[in-house]
């Protein structure tokens, strides 16, 4: 026998005693502590904690962490170099010599790395609409649930056992988790420092995403929740429990908050303005002075036409209280049991756009619709997020004068793209597109399938060129200066 094989079987030897040494202290430990079984089975951490509480021992201190099964494997391939190399393709191409904007075939997470030497810091926007993790399948696959056999193997579990309830939950959410993780990662370091990410998400795993981006992008760097309507109102089936979900959510993260704000909407002077005493100073609507129950100081104003005062627990100083009554802000009441209230003046607002965080109605069935006259009559893809959304949200995070780019790395259909051509033609931008998809089958019994389309790619790469064309018809004299192109790459 060989010096190595000797060592092998003595290894072999001391860890078989060593089982058998473990197994003899389990079968004590339960025999002499029956409180910790569980499930007829030895509780490690029940035993622990016995153990502690025996040796005055101080359990370590509680500290909140995001957790899950196969987050350091998430974290590694985050770390991992790219492997591949992008090759352009000319004959997928259109008017390459001429375009700025990109479309990339391949795996979005390798791609995201091949990027990272030109583009580190220059992505002003990205807009994702990730798999939801739903368990259905459309035209692709939308559902990231790992098998419970692997789950399992992963966890160090008995596959013939089962899996409980808490088990099964963590079998959903895992592996989407890890698959999303290092791609945030990457987009994070693409972004510009005053850019933000936009990430479309439903019920299914808005929370664990605000989780995962509170720990990439930081708590301290979210911007706000879009909620924003599918439908108008409940169609089909009654509901189980007789609720219909009718919105989803856009979630925004930034780069660095302090340097990122959108644009805005003009405020509607319909909306609680008006000028009933034709005010020289313009549209005005009421502003309550008093607030109750929050210890605030009592201060008094007299209305100088009837003499009569006005005491209330207010925020605001007496200085300003009287400055307000001189420039007749002041609107007082007829009953002396009523508060005087402020006018508050539209044009005087420092800020005079706003945004408000629910966007109101984008019908997806539109979208739809939409598509499907863009394809010549063929149900192409569904559930496409709404054009006018995407093309909202790129007006809000983007300057049309400053070759802003737009990135989307789950592209599916191309609906940024064909946003980002549409706002140019309308505002005279010079936004480009980084698109990224890629080429996943389509479902054997999709309409797309049967027109041709073998995979999600091609689906995209026709979107673009028939869209480009199809603005063109509507701004004719934006032929020649208006950006419809796409230098489409693959990675080898």
């Amino acid at each position: 026998m060989s010096v190595s094989s000797q060592k092998r079987s003595e290894a072999m030897k001391r860890a078989h005693a060593l089982v058998s040494f473990v197994d003899e202290c389990r079968e004590r430990l339960c025999e002499a502590f029956p409180e910790l079984l569980e499930n007829g089975e030895l509780s490690l951490a029940q035993f622990l904690e016995m153990l502690a509480l025996a040796k005055n021992i101080e359990a370590p201190e509680a500290r909140y962490a995001f957790e899950w099964y196969g987050k350091r494997d998430a974290e590694q391939e985050a770390l991992c170099s790219p492997k591949g190399r992008l090759k352009l393709c000319p004959k997928l191409s259109k008017n390459g010599k001429h375009t700025q904007n990109i479309y990339i075939k391949g795996d979005n997470l390798e791609a995201l790395k091949l990027m990272y030497k030109q583009y580190a810091g220059k992505i002003r926007m990205i807009y994702i609409d990730p798999p939801y993790n739903s368990g259905s399948v459309r035209i692709y696959n939308d559902s990231f649930r790992d098998s419970v056999a692997s789950y399992l193997r992963q966890t160090g579990q008995d596959c013939d056992a089962g899996a409980s309830s808490r088990e099964v939950e963590g079998r959903l959410h895992s592996r989407w988790l890890s698959m999303m993780y290092p791609r945030l990662r990457a987009a994070y370091d693409l972004l510009s420092e005053d850019g933000a990410i936009f990430i479309s998400i439903d019920d299914h795993e808005q929370a664990n995403l605000r989780r995962l981006c509170d720990e990439i992008f930081g708590s301290d760097q979210f911007i706000c929740c879009f909620v924003w309507n599918t439908k108008k109102a409940a169609q089909g089936m009654a509901t189980a429990h007789r609720v219909v979900s009718n919105h989803e959510y856009v979630y925004v993260y930034a780069k660095c908050a302090s340097r990122f704000a959108f644009k805005g909407v003009a405020r509607d002077p319909k909306n609680g303005f008006s000028n009933p005493d034709d005010d020289p100073r313009g549209p005005w609507k009421r502003q309550y002075l008093q607030r109750f129950g929050q210890g605030l100081p009592e201060r008094t104003v007299t209305d100088p036409k009837t003499g009569v005062s006005y005491t209330f627990e207010t925020p605001y100083s007496q200085e300003k209280l009287d400055l307000w009554v001189s420039e007749g802000r002041i609107i007082f009441p007829r009953s002396k049991y009523k508060y005087p209230v402020r006018k508050e003046f539209l044009n005087e607002y420092e800020h005079p756009q706003q945004l408000t965080t629910e966007l109101g109605l984008f019908s997806t069935k539109s979208a739809t619709e939409k598509l499907y006259q863009l394809f010549g009559g063929t149900k192409i893809f569904g559930n496409s997020k709404p054009l006018e959304l995407i093309k909202f949200l790129i007006s809000q995070a983007t300057r049309p004068d400053c070759d802003d780019i737009i990135l989307d790395f789950f592209s599916g259909s191309a609906t940024t793209a064909h946003a980002v051509m549409q706002l140019n033609a309308e505002d005279g931008g010079n936004r480009h597109f980084i698109m990224i998809q890629i080429p996943e089958a389509c479902h054997a019994k999709s309409e797309a399938f049967r027109a041709g389309y073998k995979d999600i790619f091609e689906i995209g790469r026709k979107r673009i060129a028939l869209a480009g064309e199809d603005i063109l018809k509507t701004y004719p004299e934006q032929k020649g200066s208006l950006d419809i192109g796409m230098n489409v790459y693959e990675i080898e």
